[in-house]
């Protein structure tokens, strides 16, 4: 496995790493049972998408299978006979035959058309869909209306998402798939065809658990012209003030986008083709604690900055059958971003702008092959190039108040980062008799060029006061400090500390006597050297499942994955599945009502490319860092720093500081690092109720080990030492932490009629772990009991509702989507580095007889002391709980249609669909993989009405999106810092979907859309 990886990296084993993923011929072989399958569409060619077919015996036993987003269905391990075959689809009549022949290993696929129902629409009664045991119901599947419900902006779209799909089970949060692949950037919305959300969560061919993972399919090319052309707008006239902002800031939002789809090659190649413009005059809000110029006291600053950002990006995609069972599916993808004014924030000043441009390449390659009569065989192709460049507004030194204002230039200096990742996947499925075995592999590989000059400013940092007494002057004018106990600690702040250094910075006083008064500068950090570093990375994980249908009841699965990557020495990593799912009624010859599925799944994780870049820039030679403190006890260095930190806002070179021969900050890898795993474990419940109802619920227990996070191994003893007095601070990564989490999930759903859908879930679970992310450190070095808290991500209530209404008599279409949860933890520290590990994390403990008035600070989160003492309690981490989130958003739309569709003036239903139907790539579809083991998902949550909801050939159609209808406040995570002058205060809120997207253009917003298709 060795050799495999490092051929991959230098190029030279790629006929190897080829020759493993290909499937053999050995698999070329008719299996004794045969596979009905086959393509369900209506009179006129178009598609249907969640039509139920019913392939019945002799005997009565029935076998049933959905058909997929392509309308292609399978129904695998028949036995050689006669079968009825039954097709029924809600606004289609029925079809039924009964004289269908399967054969062993039967050749050609049953295509069947199906006539259009006369009911009236609204009027027409959604059949019930049967349960299947063999995929899962509890997943949420958004198709058309429901895409149409979410916001346009990207950074939205994806909150929307993530709130949607909840907590995921694993240390990165859910997994984003575009077509299959992972790393791609979100499509324009208009191009995606479906979106899954919590699809498939123990199978061995993932990587990452399914649970709050979000797959998206683009729309492929059709077999007829049709296209559409859309424009969004919005600005500060349809908003609600920001509540922090002094006014409506101004704010444009526009938007142009289309697409347009057809045929290249009649029943041979077909296209997609997109392009979108947003165009957005954005703003943020600063609200931060300065310092008045003229009487040096404390004075709120709050003022909003415009920063524009502009995105473009176009996609083509071309279908192409290869052969009657091959087909290949190409689509590239052009973006680029420019934005101007980032880094302002609410504490950062807009002196601290930059701006960003970014440039992304990505092609996209689908092969699929039917290699037999119940053997196909996929492989994935994607290759991404990204370039990001920033450039600073201001240059000078940056100077840190902790949590009050942070002003001077930008750290992140002049810049760039230019990666290239390509993807190869290669996945045969085969069904056998009662089994579906499942098998491939995938390698990836990165190439990173990163040049930074981050921080070659330096940065003086100002913490909070450890004194207590204030700072008074004589009528000379000469300082002096007050009695003991005169300064409140509400009043220890970092501005204080800030405010004293600006009194006495013109006096003439020694670093000491600054010190004393309790204003000298915190911290100084400076960074220099070699800007370029390049790093490389390849991965590999392989995979074998079985999916074992014992009884029409029962299915047993089993699978095994192996992982393995460069750059780290442990890569025995196998990962074991194993799965099961039962229908205690489904037995008899009707579909299943209940079905009970369990399985347990162990993932790994990828310790991220970005590590390795890190230690390698900052290993003491390409680049050098330096930490200046003020609290350094080493008597040499810690008279050096204060005698340097006095000079403020004097900077002293790097070449200074070598000469000085003081210590440097370096990064490494641990030695015995090791990728993360995630032990999963589901059950899941689906139940179906009269009147069309669903019912499901599922629980999860996921435990993480070896969770990454950073260590000051070097920082300083009790006793102030070093445990190598030869270096500095050695910030490393290393794979110690814990993460578990427990989850249970219960929803129902119901597709009352075309015109009526809902669907509600509430999750209760809880979260904990004692480390946040690979660059978070413990409070304390040397001890880590004391970090395992909630994880800054937990909230123990959530609720989402959503659906589709169609007002027949008005002709509106409402699609409400409504999301609460409860409150998320944050951290509370003390805003001093009294360990002296040079972050600014440290811990208050909770008040107990040994805290003194003095350094009591009485919060809403409890007592705590400031100044924690030997025996005193830590309080744990991400202590405090932030504020509830709700939030109602709505889409609006009225269709006008006119003209009527080819060879027909009735209205039809999945014959439009925008670019959702017709030949594509051949018979089979660009899926085909999906035709051997009953395709999709059939009982997963479908919202709204299947197939197209336009009934004409031109259609325009208007919209309204209200994010935030209610216009109810929801408050950012407060300022966790004690001796912030802001500490427990909200100074933002949070977006319409709970993050994503810039909440400071308004607290409501109101979005105006027109769309026109044909």
């Amino acid at each position: 496995m060795n050799f495999i990886l490092k051929g991959a990296r230098r190029g030279a084993g790629l006929v190897l790493t080829l020759a493993l993923l290909l499937p053999g011929v050995v698999f070329a072989r008719q299996t004794a049972s045969g596979t009905l399958r086959g393509k369900v569409s209506d009179e006129f060619g178009g598609v249907v998408i969640g039509a139920t077919v019913t392939a019945a015996d002799a005997s009565g036993v029935e076998k049933t299978a959905t058909t997929d987003e392509e309308g292609n269905y399978a129904i695998p391990a028949l036995a050689p006979g006669r079968y009825t075959v039954r097709v029924a689809a809600p606004g289609f009549a029925s079809y039924e035959n009964a004289e269908v022949e399967i054969a062993p290993g039967r050749g050609e696929p049953l295509n069947i058309a199906l006539g259009v129902s006369l009911e009236n629409e609204e009027l027409t009664v959604a059949s019930e869909q049967p349960i299947s045991i063999d995929n899962r119901g509890d997943a949420l599947v958004l198709r058309e209306k429901d895409i149409e419900a979410l916001p346009d902006d990207p950074d939205e779209l994806a909150a929307a998402l993530q709130a949607l799909a909840g907590p995921a089970a694993g240390p990165n949060g859910g997994q984003i798939t575009i077509d299959g692949f992972e790393g791609g950037r979100i499509p324009p919305r208009d191009s995606i065809r479906e979106i899954r959300i919590n699809d498939n969560p123990i199978a061995a061919d993932r990587d990452q658990p399914g649970f709050g993972g979000i797959q998206i399919f683009t729309k492929p090319g059709t077999d007829k012209w049709r296209g559409s052309a859309s424009a969004t707008f919005n600005d500060e006239s349809m908003n609600a003030r920001n509540p922090f902002a002094e006014r409506r800031a101004d704010f444009q939002f526009r938007r142009l986008g289309g697409n347009l789809s057809g045929t290249i090659i009649p029943k041979k190649s077909s296209f997609f083709f997109d392009i979108d413009r947003n165009i957005t005059d954005d703003n943020d809000i600063v609200n931060a604690t300065v310092l008045d110029p003229s009487a040096l006291a404390p004075a709120s600053f709050v003022t909003t900055v415009l920063t524009p950002r502009r995105q473009f990006s176009v996609s083509p995609r071309v279908d192409y059958a290869l052969g009657q069972n091959h087909t290949l599916v190409a689509r590239y993808n052009f973006f680029s971003e420019e934005r101007e004014n980032l880094g302002v924030s609410v504490f950062s000043l807009p002196e601290r702008a930059f701006d960003q441009s970014v440039r992304s390449h990505t092609l996209q390659l689908t092969e699929t092959s039917i290699l037999n009569k119940s053997t196909i065989n996929e492989t994935r192709f994607q290759f991404i190039r990204n370039r990001r460049e920033q450039d600073a507004a201001a240059t000078g030194v940056a100077v840190n108040v902790l949590e009050a204002f942070f002003s001077g230039g930008a750290t992140v200096g002049d810049s760039f980062n230019e990666d290239s990742r390509y993807e190869l996947t290669n996945t045969t499925t085969i069904a056998r008799g009662n089994h579906s075995f499942k098998f491939g592999g995938r390698v990836r590989g990165i190439r990173v060029s990163d040049f930074s000059e981050n921080n070659f400013n330096g940065t003086f940092t100002f913490g909070g006061v450890g004194m207590t007494r204030a700072l008074l002057f004589d009528e000379a004018g000469n300082p002096f400090l007050g009695p003991e106990g005169s300064l409140p600690v509400e009043q220890r702040t970092s501005l204080e500390r800030f405010r004293r250094f600006e009194l006495l910075r013109d006096r003439g006083l020694s670093a000491d006597q600054l010190t004393a008064f309790g204003a000298l500068p915190t911290q100084f950090f400076l960074s220099g050297g070699q800007p370029l570093t390049e790093v490389s990375q390849v991965d590999f994980g392989g995979f074998f499942q079985d999916d074992w249908k014992i009884r029409p009841n029962l299915t047993l699965g089993a699978g095994l994955r192996y992982e393995a990557q460069t750059n780290v020495s442990n890569n025995l990593n196998f990962a074991p599945r194993v799965f099961m799912s039962w229908s205690p009624d489904g037995g008899g010859q009707g579909p299943p009502k209940t079905v009970i599925r369990i399985g347990y799944g162990l993932f790994y994780d990828r310790i991220a490319e970005n590590l390795t870049l890190q230690a390698d820039r900052f290993n003491g030679t390409n680049q050098q860092q330096f930490i200046l403190s003020a609290n350094d006890p080493d008597p040499i260095e810690g008279g050096l720093a204060r005698t340097l930190l006095a000079r403020f806002p004097e900077v002293p070179t790097i070449d200074d500081l070598q000469g000085f021969a003081l210590s440097q900050v370096t990064r490494q890898l641990a030695h015995d690092i090791r990728s993360p795993y995630t032990h999963t474990v589901g059950l899941i419940v689906e139940r179906q109720l009269p009147y069309k109802f669903t019912v499901f619920g599922f629980a999860v227990t996921a435990n993480t080990r070896h969770l990454l996070r950073s260590r000051n191994i070097n920082a300083p003893l009790a006793g102030g030492e070093r445990p190598n007095p030869s270096l500095g601070d050695v910030y490393q990564f290393e794979s110690s932490g814990t993460q578990n989490m427990r989850q249970v999930n219960v929803g129902i759903r119901n597709q009352f009629s075309r015109a009526f859908s809902v669907f509600a879930n509430y999750t209760i679970g809880k979260a904990e772990s004692d480390a946040d992310s690979p660059f978070s450190f413990p409070a304390n070095s040397y001890d880590t009991s004391t970090e395992y808290g909630r994880t800054f991500w937990d909230a123990r209530h959530r609720f989402t509702f959503g659906g589709n209404l169609a007002v027949p008599y008005l002709k509106l279409s409402l699609s409400p989507i409504v999301i609460a949860r409860t409150g998320q933890p944050f951290n509370i520290t003390t805003g001093f580095d009294n360990n002296r590990d040079g972050i600014f994390n440290d811990r208050p403990a909770f008040a107990d007889g040994q805290t003194l008035e003095s350094e009591l600070r009485v919060t809403p989160w409890g007592n705590f002391d400031i100044n924690p003492k030997a025996g005193q309690t830590i309080i744990p981490r991400n202590y405090g709980e932030g504020h509830n989130f709700v939030s109602v958003n709505l889409h609006m739309s009225r269709a006008f249609g006119f003209g009527s569709l080819p060879g027909s003036g009735e209205q039809r239903a999945g014959a439009q669909g925008g670019g959702q139907g017709g030949a594509r790539g051949g018979p089979q579809g660009g899926r085909a993989q999906q035709q051997v083991g009953g395709g999709g998902p059939p009982g997963a949550i479908r919202i709204g009405p299947p197939g197209g909801s336009e009934q004409k050939r031109y259609n325009l159609i208007f919209s309204l999106m209200f994010s935030n209808l209610l216009n109810r406040t929801n408050l950012a995570t407060p300022v966790g810092n004690l001796t912030s002058p802001n500490f427990g205060e909200s100074l933002s809120t949070v977006g319409g979907f709970g993050g994503g997207g810039n909440p400071a253009a308004g607290n409501r917003r109101i979005q105006a859309g027109v769309r026109f298709t044909f």
